[in-house]
């Protein structure tokens, strides 16, 4: 199958050699790009970190980095961990593969914690609000986000116009909304519609509305896994 892996560049290409390995085509149209705000640290005290990306401590200054270094991570996700290390900071409190499970490894100390979250600019809320209703005390730093692309990579562009696209790989809504902006853009509406469009949740395939498919395939879990066994 021919398919379209709409996601960062960095994840597309472990997706793409995951297709690969499976036999497919896969075809990288990446419609977010990582950037940093250059937004400077809050101030005040704080007890640990939390980061839910290997973008935090990417784009992150790495001055201000310096001087947080002997606080305790708490993480989602083993590649945040080692970019984590990779920056110089070797304290883990808390892992976890989801902000859910990590919610429920801190919540039993979680009261009168302060965590400095190094956050994306576009996030969901739960993370934050679970923690501050386990009476802990959160300050965001938005240090990174995502900005979209002004147009559909060439290469996407082209497969869906001769009609040689088979699926297309969703991993959050936000990318799944700049897809069909830009979809609409080329005058491509029609000929999405014609693959096969698999989501990694039901919140990235709600970012397909303007699409009006007859249906989106979701993945089991929210993970890749599960998103590849659709195919």
């Amino acid at each position: 199958m021919r398919v379209l892996v709409l996601r960062p560049a960095d994840g597309a290409k472990r997706t793409a050699a995951r297709l690969a390995e499976l036999g497919h085509k896969p075809i990288l149209a990446p419609l977010l790009e990582p950037a940093a705000t250059g937004l400077p640290a809050p101030g005040g005290a704080f007890d640990a970190i939390l980061a839910t990306s290997a973008q935090a401590f990417s784009l992150a200054p790495a001055g201000a980095l310096a001087s947080l270094r002997k606080l305790p991570l708490a993480c989602v996700g083993e590649r945040t961990v080692r970019a984590a290390t990779a920056a110089g900071f070797d304290a883990v409190l808390a892992q976890a593969p989801d902000a859910a499970t990590l919610v429920q490894a801190l919540a039993g100390g979680a009261r009168r914690t302060r965590y400095l979250y190094l956050a994306g600019r576009d996030r969901k809320p739960a993370l934050e609000a679970d923690l501050r209703a386990a009476g802990a005390a959160v300050t965001p730093w938005e240090v990174y986000e995502a900005r979209a692309v002004n147009a559909l990579p060439e290469a996407a562009a082209q497969a869906l116009a001769s009609g040689s696209v088979d699926a297309g790989l969703h991993f959050s809504r936000r990318s799944a909304e700049v897809f069909c902006a830009l979809c609409a853009a080329a005058g491509l509406m029609d000929h999405a519609r014609a693959a096969r469009h698999l989501a990694i949740s039901r919140d990235a395939a709600a970012g397909l509305a303007d699409l009006a498919l007859h249906g989106v395939e979701v993945a089991s879990a929210p993970d890749e896994a599960s998103l590849l066994a659709l195919l």
